[in-house]
């Protein structure tokens, strides 16, 4: 993996029991999922819905976190803290950013598969 994004190899190593192939399956899966939370999470950011912001940004952290995937985990956490503090003026950057991270995750699935 590149140094782009962070992962927490023995979370997923432990989550996958050190099977390879079902570590390619979390990802994956994972990957999937982020990405249309990430559209919902945009749109809930259009809308000024800051309960949606929230919810979205939490599931991220939490999907993102117990496999491995810190770096997408860190920028959903810091979207959920923006949103609970009514601070929409920056919170377009870490979602951005967990958008250029998933892609650097995509492309480390694609190199395995």
């Amino acid at each position: 993996m590149n140094d782009r994004i962070d992962i927490d190899w023995e979370q997923l190593h432990q989550v996958s029991e050190d099977d390879p192939e079902f570590e390619l399956e979390l990802l994956t899966m994972l990957a999937e999922d982020v990405k249309i939370h990430i559209e919902d999470l945009r749109q809930a950011v259009i809308d000024k819905d800051l309960v949606k912001i929230g919810h979205e940004a939490h599931y991220i952290k939490g999907a993102s976190a117990n496999v491995g995937i810190t770096s997408i985990a860190a920028l959903a956490k810091q979207v959920e803290t923006l949103a609970r503090d009514r601070q929409l003026v920056n919170i377009n950057a870490p979602i951005d950013q967990m958008a250029i991270d998933l892609g650097y995750l995509e492309t480390y699935i694609a190199t395995r598969t």
